[in-house]
């Protein structure tokens, strides 16, 4: 019987990326459909910017990513690639980032993972982060 798991790799030989919320490799195996998801932002319902604070729009675009996720029947465990875009990139943005996002996903086996500096994000004024992933079941 064929595995029907996604499985992370992380290399002997390579850091150990667990601590940072990400995954070297994602094996996925013949036979699971792939999701991609668009970019989710700290949007309300209506589009518009929930606050100015990089921790809060962090907390409302992991939420954001959560109910598309759950439109679309796909939990964490189906997530094999994500791509954070982080405007006016910072290393405490990305502490805050993986501070918050490690509260929120519920995991052991972190997506690949890659984050973006960028200087502005096509979302909204003073959007300062932007989640969009690639999903597997």
């Amino acid at each position: 019987m064929q595995n029907k798991e996604n499985t992370f790799i992380n290399p002997t030989g390579l850091f150990n990326p667990l601590k940072n919320g990400f995954s070297h490799i994602v094996k996925i195996p013949k036979g699971k459909d792939l999701y991609f998801f668009s970019g989710q932002w700290a949007s309300d319902d209506k589009g518009q910017l929930v606050s100015q604070d990089f921790g809060e729009q962090v907390r409302k675009t992991v939420s954001n990513v959560k109910t598309a996720m759950e439109a679309a029947g796909i939990t964490i465990i189906d997530v094999v690639k994500q791509t954070v875009y982080i405007a006016d990139f910072t290393l405490e943005k990305k502490n805050i980032l993986i501070e918050v996002a490690s509260k929120e996903w519920e995991t052991e086996n972190f997506p690949a993972s890659t984050i973006v500096p960028v200087s502005i994000l096509a979302t909204a004024k003073d959007c300062l982060i932007e989640i969009e992933l690639i999903a597997a079941k």
